[in-house]
């Protein structure tokens, strides 16, 4: 893990990991996961040409809290990263409730960020009906109940607080809740140990990052419409977290979008190696 002093003085935590000389690429991960969330084979990363920036959003890992941020705020954080990496142009790259994180990197940075890439993708969720396209239980619970704040920060810390006493046990559970995702969560051990520590860090601060991003998902900032680069969206037919219907609206709503089915493929799938270097391969 590395680390930035942004300016407002809160601490950035990231990774750069992938080919140092490849194409760059900023990754933004979704709710409850964490900048280590990837395919765990390194290798088949570098093969791949990439460069893999991945930073910890507010309140998750080694990130500092940001109170009552916007998901609009990200694009100044990651601007700041990139002008501290020197990197000129990039692709940026999100997963779930990351993916509206990377479209706002490509708002603020129109001149600097050359594709978006996006998988199983959250749509601005204070539109009208979003919140019915949520399948799993929980968020649709959070969808009814995401104006009452302080019921929202309590529930994610006590969701926190219970994964972190055994978080091998809270993938497997996971696992078993998602069927989708089972195969993705248990697949081989290396992909299971990503999990486990993605989730760890996720929570590290307890429900502080899942709180701060359950409130910017439903305040963006700005309007998909108002990203103008080309974007690569894609989903499987399998999700079992998000109903399909909500990144084909995204999809809509994108000037330049093109959309790829993953058959079979569930909320989590893009990990796994062939969709990995498919997504990876999409930014470059």
């Amino acid at each position: 893990m590395q680390k930035l002093i942004l300016s407002d003085g809160r601490t950035l935590a990231y990774e750069d990991y992938g080919d140092p000389q490849g194409a760059t690429v900023i990754f933004n991960h979704g709710l409850s996961d964490s900048r280590l969330i990837r395919n765990p084979d390194e290798a088949l990363t570098r093969s791949l040409g990439v460069r893999v920036i991945a930073a910890d959003q507010p309140g998750v890992g080694g990130s500092s809290p940001q109170k009552s941020r916007k998901m609009v705020d990200w694009g100044q954080d990651m601007e700041e990263l990139a002008d501290f990496l020197n990197l000129d142009r990039f692709a940026v790259a999100g997963h779930s409730g990351g993916s509206p994180h990377a479209l706002a990197v490509a708002f603020r940075l129109k001149e600097r960020v050359t594709k978006v890439v996006l998988a199983s993708p959250v749509a601005p969720l204070d539109e009208p009906g979003m919140g019915k396209l949520m399948i799993n239980k929980d968020l649709k619970l959070i969808a009814k109940l995401h104006h009452l704040h302080f019921l929202i920060k309590w529930a994610s810390n006590f969701a926190a607080k219970n994964a972190l006493k055994d978080i091998p046990s809270f993938v497997e559970a996971t696992a078993h809740e998602d069927s989708s995702d089972a195969e993705t969560f248990l697949r081989n051990p290396a992909q299971r140990e990503m999990f486990e520590a993605s989730f760890a860090a996720g929570l590290q601060q307890g429900g502080e990052g899942m709180y701060e991003m359950i409130m910017a998902l439903w305040d963006w900032g700005f309007k998909p419409e108002e990203v103008q680069q080309r974007v690569e969206l894609f989903y499987g037919d399998a999700d079992d977290i998000l109903d399909v219907k909500m990144p084909l609206h995204l999809a809509k709503q994108l000037p330049d979008c093109k959309t790829h089915v993953w058959d079979g493929a569930g909320h989590y799938g893009f990990v796994d190696d062939n969709r990995w270097s498919e997504f990876m391969n999409a930014a470059t």
